[in-house]
């Protein structure tokens, strides 16, 4: 397998990106981040779906990581050049956690796995004021407050879109998220619930990355 940093290129600026390449590529995976996080956060489930023979792209939204561009509202633009960029390897799914999971489930990818997505388009105060404090420090952006205003901008999820989709989020999440993925899930939405994991570990539990790996071999055809 391959592995190597690269630059995705878009219209006036780049996303830094970690690319994972297996000899026999059967398509490729998308993976981002959530807000305050970064690529490398999410290095351990793009190894797990490398290892199935998926050409994995982990890269940093505007405002993280290596990414010196401010987080604004058009931080979904990211995600869909590297989508875009990765079509050359075949069908896309794209896989988000958080922020990264609502530009996952709108995005243009084949296929697309949302970990906790912040659906929602309103979070109470105590919510803001929490991830504010707790991971505000590690994002360069516009504003302290543009996170939720991205958030409430962003596209409603459609019922319509998710022919293709998958969420899962954890029993300890957010109040907001818990709601709104179990009010999916009574819509008949494929939504599963990974017991006592948190928001901020969803991606690094083990019973996620089974759940994630079985459905990747469904849609991509890997016996």
């Amino acid at each position: 397998m391959n592995i190597e940093r690269q630059l995705i290129y878009g219209k006036e600026f780049s996303i830094p990106s970690i690319m994972l390449i297996p000899s026999n590529s059967k398509g490729a995976a998308v993976i981002t981040h959530g807000y305050g996080g970064c690529k490398e956060e999410q290095l351990g489930l793009a190894w797990r779906v490398a290892e199935i023979g998926i050409t994995t792209c982990v890269i940093d939204l505007r405002g993280h990581g290596e990414n010196d561009q401010l987080l604004d509202e058009n931080v979904d633009k990211d995600l869909e050049i590297a989508i875009q960029y990765c079509k050359r390897f075949g069908k896309v799914v794209a896989i988000g956690h958080s922020l990264g999971g609502r530009l996952s489930l709108l995005s243009k990818a084949d296929y697309a796995i949302g970990l906790s997505p912040a659906l929602n388009r309103k979070f109470s105060n105590q919510t803001q004021e929490t991830i504010k404090a707790l991971r505000s420090y590690r994002v360069k952006e516009i504003s302290p407050n543009i996170n939720f205003e991205t958030l409430n901008k962003l596209p409603k999820l459609q019922f319509t879109y998710q022919k293709n989709s998958e969420i899962i989020f954890g029993s300890r999440d957010v109040p907001e998220i818990i709601a709104s993925c179990s009010e999916l899930k009574e819509k008949g939405l494929k939504v599963i619930k990974i017991d006592d994991a948190m928001h901020n570990d969803i991606f690094l539990q083990e019973t996620t990355f089974k759940y994630i790996i079985e459905q990747l071999k469904d849609w991509f055809q890997i016996y």
